[in-house]
């Protein structure tokens, strides 16, 4: 380019690449082209019109001459026709001329040669071929023929005029297209290319470092067009990036300190971590990869395969990975993060749990791995103790209730392809003896036994030694069962002093038996507790599947119906279960939950039955029985329901209600005026240890208002074997609230003179079972006599209950007993009617 600017050197271009070039012969491109389709069109509007103007001149020419040619052919004047063939002549197209007159003779002719041309083919296309006119000669107005006029024109000097002129144009165009190309090539130059390569030069020397610090100068002319708009962007553009390179820079910052601590992460993480390809070869690891498998500081692991530290039965967990990561059209399937459990071999021989993360990535061609360990060795052993303490008890190490119940389903699994003989076995087990296993031995096709087994008088032990001598008896008691039952058998703790062993696949009831004779063959001898010896014996009840039932819960509920069973008769025996017991199980469930009811809607009533002076006949007193008047079946007798409220708690809000109603009571015979009376109200074992009934007596003589003095509480001698300390201290409480004790059934419990001596008590009852032959049998007599002779000489009053004859009256006078209670008096009355008959006794 000959426009040079020595401050733009460093940014200089070639010609052919400027901008201005560019446009420029863009510019001169389409004005060419247009002025190149301009000339076309006026070169066919040319030839169009000069096509048309031949004809025109020919006929003008023909016009001038047509006058003198007639005369000529009219007169035959051939030197006339010589002068306007010549004529003709002067019109250069023509190049043959002929005037002849009507009879074809020629009077004049002339021609001379055509013009040649390599362009023929243009002049055909142009003008077509060359002409010829035959124009006829006519005198006036008539039609009378004279003669003919003939030329023929060259098309080809037309055409070579018309060609010279377009030539003419299409170079003028030509050279107007150039000089304006070479001013607009020189003007864009100008107003752009030059401003541009300012422009190019200022952004190089912008500081790659700080873009901001360097501004492209915006010349004023240029301020409001596109230059100056291109700066100004520019300028915001060198902001936005310093910004951005200050932003990055700080991206960056953050990124190598999250990378170091990652690294450090890394490094002092106790999962390992490291990076595996598809064989599983150690590319990359972490300190601790080391540490998991003991190896030490400066050992190398990359490069060696995983495979060698997983042990056979793990490698499976990693073949199966490898098969959910195989290729499927030439591409990896894509796999989720997985976690397995593998067991690793360490470098000192031991062996470690993980939980290994395996998270692919596709690297090219090749699948690598992020494999994390996590130690869950201490994990999977704190869960297997969990597992193992939630299906064993805590103290004996042995089978819980749960683990028992899997037991009896695994051993009754193979039993069930026999459950249609049950009906057959539990015909032949009706007909066995139902009392210690002294029956007939029966054959079994194929059944699972079940051992309820309870300690007798267990709470005896909890309640004087403590319940840690209870607890180690307990672990004794686990040891010698454990001694005595075969290995294919289950023994389990239900709770308490509760166990249970289950006999599977049984060929004869005999085996159950000989179990349970051995279970209690084995607590015979004493158990050695610090020193202690200690004497205790068990109740087992014996079910059978499927004979009685097909499931834990009805094989226990049955077992647990004949260990009742065997604990009524007295304990220390087996019992096989019969549908009997079930239905004293169920008719006991059924009391039970009356009894609930009852003491909702208070269906007990209170009996009184008097004690009498035998020195004087008169009234010394009542006892407080409890009656129960069960709705649809009338009373119930106490020595039914009794038991049954002091198993299930229910004694004490009884016993409550039953205090509660004879405060009452009393405060009503006091208000009719019935002169003041003693009333003696049984207070069983279980609440006066277990309940607060100091608390509860004093609340309800404060609730009522009736004198301490008026009440005596019965209790039995079996409240010795919860703990004579305690007793002591809860009678002790009672008597001071100014309430009177007696011991209630003396000489069928835990006599002695030790408790006589220590106890609180005012009066002693001598048991009806002594009374009732105390006629006939010496012993009873003598036990009666020295019961009566104990209580006088410790001061204590002596009541003989049961008394039904006078012969029994008369001899407890002769020996000086204070009072009798019994039917020989009066049977037990409802209150309207025993204040009749206090008021006769009163006046005895």
């Amino acid at each position: 380019m000959w426009i040079a600017e020595a401050g733009l050197t460093n940014a200089r271009l070639q010609w052919q690449d400027r901008l201005s070039f560019k446009q420029a012969r863009a510019a001169v491109i389409i004005t060419l082209l247009i002025g190149v389709a301009f000339s076309a069109l006026q070169i066919l509007w040319d030839l169009h019109g000069e096509r048309n103007q031949i004809d025109r001149t020919v006929n003008q020419v023909l016009s001038t001459v047509r006058e003198s040619a007639t005369q000529a052919a009219y007169g035959l004047d051939e030197t006339l026709a010589e002068r306007v063939v010549s004529g003709l002549f002067e019109y250069e197209p023509i190049y043959i001329a002929r005037l002849r007159d009507d009879f074809g003779n020629v009077l004049a002719k002339q021609e001379r040669q055509q013009a040649s041309s390599s362009l023929s083919w243009l002049t055909s296309w142009m003008f077509g071929d060359n002409q010829h006119y035959e124009i006829p000669l006519t005198i006036g107005d008539s039609t009378d023929l004279v003669g003919y006029l003939e030329i023929d024109v060259d098309t080809g000097v037309i055409a070579a005029g018309f060609i010279n002129r377009s030539a003419m144009i299409l170079a003028s165009g030509f050279v107007r297209n150039f000089l304006l190309g070479v001013a607009l090539t020189v003007f864009f130059y100008i107003a752009l290319t030059k401003p541009l390569l300012r422009l190019v030069h200022s952004l190089r020397q912008v500081d790659p470092a700080s873009p901001a610090t360097t501004k492209v100068d915006i010349p004023a002319h240029h301020a409001a067009d596109e230059l100056g708009l291109l700066a100004r962007s520019a300028n915001g553009l060198l902001m936005e990036i310093d910004d951005n390179l200050w932003r990055l820079r700080e991206a960056e910052q953050t990124l190598r300190e999250r990378e170091s601590r990652l690294r450090g992460i890394m490094q002092n993480v106790a999962d390992g971590i490291l990076s595996v390809d598809s064989e599983f070869q150690i590319l990359q690891c972490n300190p601790a990869c080391l540490q998991l498998l003991h190896l030490p500081e400066d050992a190398e692991l990359i490069g060696q395969n995983l495979h060698d530290y997983v042990v056979d039965a793990s490698r499976l967990n990693l073949a199966q990975l490898l098969d959910q990561t195989t290729p499927e059209n030439d591409r990896f399937r894509p796999v989720l993060d997985r976690s397995i459990e593998l067991v690793l071999r360490c470098a000192d021989g031991g062996k470690i749990r993980v939980a290994a993360v395996f998270r692919p990535m596709q690297y090219d061609d090749s699948l690598l791995y992020t494999v994390v360990f996590h130690d869950v060795t201490a994990q999977r052993r704190y869960e297997e103790r969990l597992v193992y303490m939630a299906n064993h008890d805590p103290l004996t190490d042995l089978p819980n209730r749960s683990m028992l119940e899997l037991s009896l389903r695994d051993a009754l699994s193979p039993n069930t392809d026999n459950s249609r003989h049950a009906s057959n076995i539990g015909t032949a087990l009706d007909g066995t003896a139902m009392g210690t296993g002294k029956g007939d031995v029966m054959p079994l096709l194929t059944a699972t036994a079940m051992l309820f087994i309870d300690l007798d008088r267990f709470k005896l032990v909890n309640d004087s030694l403590g319940h840690d001598f209870g607890d180690l008896l307990l672990k004794e008691v686990a040891t010698r069962l454990r001694s005595v039952i075969r290995r294919s058998d289950t023994l389990g703790r239900l709770g308490g002093d509760e166990f249970l062993i289950i006999i599977p696949q049984l060929s004869e009831t005999q085996e159950a038996a000989t179990l349970g004779q051995t279970v209690l063959d084995a607590f015979s001898p004493a158990f050695e507790i610090r020193g202690r010896q200690l004497f205790v014996a068990p109740s087992i009840g014996i079910a059978l599947s499927p004979a009685d039932g097909d499931d834990f819960a009805t094989l226990m509920r049955n077992a647990d119906a004949a260990m009742y069973s065997a604990k009524a008769r007295g304990g220390g025996t087996y019992h096989f279960f019969t549908k009997m017991m079930n239905e004293s199980a169920v008719a006991r469930l059924a009391m039970e939950n009356d009894l609930r009811d009852a003491i909702k809607r208070e269906q007990f009533e209170v009996y009184y039955q008097p004690k009498v002076h035998l020195s004087t006949g008169r009234l010394s007193g009542l006892e407080a029985l409890l009656r129960w008047n069960r709705p649809g079946r009338g009373f119930v007798s106490p020595m039914q329901f009794i038991p049954i409220a002091e198993e299930t708690g229910l004694i004490g809000k009884i016993g409550e209600w039953v205090l509660r109603r004879v405060c009452q009571q009393i405060i009503e015979w006091d208000a009719q005026g019935v002169a003041p009376v003693v009333v003696a109200v049984n207070l069983s074992t279980r609440q006066l240890i277990e309940g607060r009934i100091t608390e509860t007596i004093s609340g309800i003589l404060q609730e009522t208002g009736v004198a301490a003095s008026r009440l005596v509480l019965e209790i039995t001698e079996t409240v010795m074997m919860q703990g004579m300390n305690r007793a002591v201290a809860i009678l002790t409480e009672i008597r001071r609230l100014g309430i009177q004790i007696a011991i209630d059934d003396f000489g069928t419990g835990y006599s002695s003179l030790t408790y006589l001596k220590r106890l609180p008590i005012n009066s002693i009852k001598i048991d009806r079972s002594f009374i009732r032959d105390i006629t006939t049998d010496p012993d009873d007599a003598a036990i009666t006599n020295t019961i009566i002779l104990m209580g006088r000489n410790l001061g204590l009053r002596v009541i003989a209950e049961g008394v039904e004859t006078t012969e029994q009256l008369e001899f407890l006078r002769a020996h000086d007993c204070d009072e009798i209670q019994g039917f020989l008096i009066s049977e037990p009355r409802p209150p309207a009617e025993i204040a009749i008959l206090m008021e006769q006794l009163e006046q005895a």
